[in-house]
């Protein structure tokens, strides 16, 4: 498929797991009839587009979840007078295969979905977020971790197979050696490989472990450890460059943005605080 009418695209991968991800503003571009043989989730940000789909003509309405299966042929469309701006993932038939085995639907099985797409204002909110953020991040830890918690969340949603899981409590032990290992090697970059290793654990039920057990994803955790021990570093005299470079941020602004989320105040304006003498009462 060719993007060559496109006024605006732009594709980029997503960590480990090889995800496709594709951002696009379409005035003029036309899909003929194909397939794939890989999943499509997207979603049009803003405009609507029409597609042929199983022997029917439709359009996918503006933020409404579309899925479409590998080998199902399909065409996309303008509207006519509404440019399409337009997101979109593509995962691999074994990568959703391998997690709705992870939320519990028979070993081995490709979940299938009724309808082309579905109106879920909440799931698509989590679906622009993630892939504005894993367009814009250089961390593959937090590009994988927020597309995989996309494709988790569409799966037990949407799925026909999907049945409700039942978070009963049920703790996973390993979690704190994951936790352990963010602890110990924070400046490492991180991927949730390496946390699942950890946890003797499979890849992306080390996501769901980590939102029920410890209350935020992955990344989230990693984040503000990292944050912590640049405050110290800090608090040591260390500038805050070189306090970035410590902890593992990719640089000076990364950390800032990030310091100033968690602490409430950038990481310089900190430093000066920690380092000025307080005058006696």
């Amino acid at each position: 498929m060719t993007h060559r009418a496109a006024e605006e695209a732009e594709w980029s991968l997503a960590g480990e797991s090889g995800v496709g991800l594709l951002r696009a503003r379409y005035v003029r571009q036309s899909f003929p009839r194909h397939t794939h043989d890989h999943f499509v989730v997207c979603l049009d940000e803003r405009g609507a587009h029409a597609s042929w789909y199983r022997g029917a003509n439709v359009v996918i309405p503006e933020r409404a979840i579309t899925v479409v299966p590998p080998g199902a042929v399909h065409s996309g469309q303008m509207v006519p007078g509404q440019p399409w701006h337009y997101r979109a993932m593509y995962p691999s038939v074994d990568l959703i295969t391998a997690l709705a085995t992870e939320l519990g639907l028979p070993a081995g099985g490709t979940p299938s979905f009724r309808d082309l797409s579905v109106h879920d204002p909440e799931l698509a909110d989590l679906f622009l977020h993630a892939h504005v953020r894993a367009e814009r991040s250089d961390d593959e830890l937090e590009r994988e971790s927020l597309v995989l918690s996309v494709l988790l969340a569409v799966i037990q949603r949407h799925a026909t197979e999907a049945r409700r899981l039942q978070l009963d409590g049920d703790r996973t032990p390993g979690v704190a050696r994951a936790v352990d290992l963010m602890q110990s090697c924070y400046a490492r970059r991180l991927t949730l490989a390496d946390l699942a290793q950890a946890a003797g654990t499979g890849r992306y039920a080390i996501i769901r472990a980590f939102q029920r057990q410890i209350g935020m994803s992955p990344y989230a955790y990693l984040t503000q450890v990292r944050v912590e021990r640049a405050r110290a570093l800090l608090v040591g005299g260390i500038s805050v460059a070189a306090a970035a470079r410590r902890v593992g941020f990719s640089d000076q602004s990364h950390l800032t943005r990030k310091f100033k989320r968690f602490v409430g105040i950038t990481p310089a304006a900190f430093a000066r605080g920690a380092r000025t003498p307080r005058s006696p009462a």
